[in-house]
């Protein structure tokens, strides 16, 4: 087909041809042509009259909503406000005070949001850092570093290694045996762990200044996972009791511990 072809099967579809053209087009196939023409011609034809008359029958048509018809007016009665209550820019003259307002009231629930959120979030991830340590110490060949019941050789072991010295009592006429201590490391610092042992159970005991201690977010008393935690604090050090004890004998070392220091 050539480009005359084209063009007047294209005004052909569009209704736009007129007799001659369509007698020419869709007619005997004149003699010296290409037998070829008219078929696909009427082929082509069909085709495309059936995808316009679908088109023009099934296609949907959406009318634009009365708000933005109304739109030009708004924004023409907008540029016909006063000068006065404008500014330079065509801000109003108190958009600073507005804005800051604004800006002030978000970032100020957003501090409330997060406190709330995460504070929560916080608690209990400090929670499971917590009972890890005292699972792995319990699943470790190796549950002390230093295995002894005496307090002058536990605690001297922790010289050097800590940059505070931890106080190390035992308790074995209490019903706590200290087996021994170990380094624990939360945050990046190493932190003092007791290990105490209570009949059948394992009690870590992490013993750490208070200033250290809270970057954990010790709550007084907590469970998470089936264990058991609880905390004690003095002015200077704070004790973390994590064990599956229940939660009145983990109290019980702690009054101790803290007695202890007098």
């Amino acid at each position: 087909m050539n480009e005359s072809d084209e063009r007047l099967l294209s005004a052909l579809i569009d209704g736009e041809a007129g007799d001659g053209d369509r007698s020419g087009l869709l007619g005997p196939v004149p003699v010296g042509s290409a037998a070829s023409v008219a078929p696909s011609l009427l082929q082509r034809h069909a085709v495309l009259r059936a995808l316009r008359d679908a088109t023009r029958t099934r296609a949907r048509r959406h009318v634009a909503p009365r708000s933005l018809a109304a739109l030009p007016a708004r924004l023409a009665q907008q540029r016909a406000e006063p000068e006065v209550h404008r500014g330079r820019t065509g801000w109003p003259r108190n958009w600073q005070w507005w804005f800051g307002g604004a800006m002030a009231s978000s970032a100020v629930a957003a501090v409330l949001l997060t406190v709330l959120v995460l504070g929560v979030s916080r608690n209990e991830a400090d929670d499971a850092r917590l009972v890890s340590a005292h699972l792995r110490s319990m699943m470790s060949t190796q549950t002390v570093d230093v295995a002894s019941a005496d307090n002058h050789t536990v605690k001297p072991w922790f010289s050097g290694r800590l940059n505070y010295a931890p106080p190390v009592e035992d308790f074995a006429a209490q019903g706590f045996a200290l087996l021994g201590g170990r380094i624990e490391v939360f945050d990046g610092e190493p932190v003092a762990a007791l290990v105490y042992r209570r009949k059948q159970h394992l009690v870590n005991l992490y013993v750490m200044p208070t200033r250290q201690a809270g970057r954990l977010g010790a709550r007084s008393e907590a469970r998470h996972n089936g264990f058991n935690l609880a905390a004690r604090r003095d002015g200077e050090f704070t004790f973390i009791a994590v064990s599956d004890l229940n939660a009145a004998e983990l109290n019980d070392l702690l009054k101790l511990a803290l007695a202890s220091r007098g």
